[in-house]
């Protein structure tokens, strides 16, 4: 019976502390996880969070939660998905086996057999969703072209003073247009399209928002080549900072 105590009281002690180390931070953040050959990220303020994009179907996003969330908290207030490819949405359907997910968000229909992703808001530019602290303004597509990249949600997630460019895969021909539309500005962050594809950050989306950060969510050693040596070239001209997941895993960024 004593030894009963005293491991009772051990247990205790130690569920103790976990709860007590797995406390949200208040310090608002941003982790671009290391999801091998795609995107996914979380915004956290507190126990509130915001996924964009999962990665693919390898389990790396539902690691990278694990890692950030507390482990009693089992629900994601918004999970946005900026388009279908299986690089940025394959970790949903286990994401959504782990986790309750208040609001899901896309650019399109899904063709999963899932109701909740079968029927997500779609979300289209000049829509403003994220909480009181966070703000994640669409600024593409404004409606659907079929292509697929071309209509990869492009937004600017902001808090406070801080700006982050979330380009998705969206190509260089939706770089000009909103660069046309004068929908880009100076921004913190980049979070590099299409994982560096020689498609997109072009020179003149870079002229225009002039990050001090680039962000690059990449696979290592993939069979695509990216980043591509242009892309590199062109960040490295203009004395960009580049991070890459592949390089580095998961990189987290604070908010302020």
């Amino acid at each position: 019976m004593k030894k009963i105590k005293i491991w009772l009281g051990i247990s205790l002690v130690l569920l103790g502390l976990m709860i007590i180390f797995s406390r949200p931070s208040n310090q608002p953040r941003m982790i671009f996880c290391n999801v091998g050959q795609g995107d996914g990220a979380i915004v956290i303020v507190g126990s509130w969070q915001m996924v964009i994009d999962t990665g693919p179907n390898n389990g790396q996003m539902e690691r990278c939660l694990s890692k950030y969330l507390p482990f009693w908290d089992r629900e994601i207030e918004i999970v946005t998905i900026t388009h279908w490819d299986s690089d940025h949405s394959g970790g949903l359907r286990k994401l959504s086996d782990i986790y309750k997910i208040d609001l899901l968000y896309a650019n399109e229909p899904s063709d999963d057999k899932n109701e909740q992703q079968l029927y997500p808001s779609y979300l289209r530019s000049g829509e403003v969703i994220g909480s009181d602290l966070i703000h994640f303004e669409i600024l593409s597509p404004s409606d659907i072209s079929g292509i697929d990249n071309e209509d990869s949600i492009v937004g600017v997630l902001s808090y406070g003073a801080k700006k982050i460019l979330m380009m998705g895969d969206a190509t260089a021909e939706v770089e000009q247009k909103l660069g046309w539309r004068e929908k880009l500005s100076k921004m913190d962050i980049l979070k590099v399209s299409h994982h560096g594809s020689a498609t997109a950050t072009s020179q003149e989306l870079l002229d225009i928002t002039r990050p001090e950060t680039a962000i690059i969510s990449v696979g290592k050693n993939n069979k695509f080549g990216h980043p591509t040596k242009i892309v590199l070239e062109r960040l490295k001209a203009m004395e960009v900072e580049m991070k890459r997941t592949d390089e580095i895993g998961d990189i987290e960024v604070e908010l302020q």
